[in-house]
């Protein structure tokens, strides 16, 4: 699903694509005087270095661009965040995710926001995608049996249960960001001459037929 949300998010962003050799220094110092209408400046605070060419884009002149490249940098600074995160299964593990994240969902919900209905599936589908890595990451926390024997299985299990009980809220807001792509496309016909838009409509419902079937 991650996977899904990156492609889709690379093929808008297109148009913008260079050859990059890294973070471009002192974007913030470039850039900061600019920021698109009705959207929220992005605090160099909350960009890691690998992500400030990214950054640097956000304040394309062109709307589309713009909004483009904010869901760009939302999945790289949810990355390079997520990625030096120690978990353990436990509580103290689902805040650390959730304290991660934040700059990458504010990014995500001002492209919800203020962008067109492709814009807007787009980053709907990337928020769903997010919260199907998180619960990866935290159901990774479980540790495999100690040994081949019955009482092993059952208390990894228990534990897997456990930590499944912990991701359920970051399910179902996943379900509900799938829910308004598929909304989107419903109230938007249009949208089916955008075949990226139609690709993250289409696995959207499938990803709630599925989720619906399990339940």
């Amino acid at each position: 699903m991650r996977a899904l949300a990156t492609v889709l998010s690379l093929c808008l962003f297109a148009p913008l694509a260079i050859a990059d050799g890294g973070p471009e220094p002192g974007w913030e110092a470039s850039a900061a005087v600019r920021s698109a209408p009705a959207l929220a400046p992005i605090g160099a605070e909350d960009v890691p270095a690998r992500c400030g060419a990214i950054a640097k884009r956000t304040f394309a002149p062109s709307p589309g661009q713009a909004l483009s490249a904010r869901i760009a940098l939302a999945g790289c600074i949810a990355d390079a965040r997520l990625a030096p995160l120690s978990l353990i299964d436990g509580q103290e593990s689902v805040l650390a995710i959730e304290g991660a994240v934040v700059p990458a969902f504010h990014l995500l919900d001002g492209v919800v926001d203020a962008g067109d209905p492709s814009m807007k599936v787009i980053a709907l589908r990337a928020k769903a995608d997010l919260f199907a890595q998180m619960c990866t990451r935290m159901m990774n926390t479980v540790p495999p049996p100690a040994d081949t024997s019955a009482e092993a299985a059952a208390l990894r299990e228990t534990r897997r249960q456990i930590v499944d009980g912990m991701t359920q809220d970051w399910r179902a807001h996943a379900r509900e960001a799938h829910q308004a792509v598929v909304d989107l496309g419903k109230r938007h016909p249009e949208l089916q001459r955008n075949p990226v838009v139609q690709a993250a409509i289409r696995d959207s419902a499938r990803q709630l037929a599925e989720s619906l079937a399990s339940s």
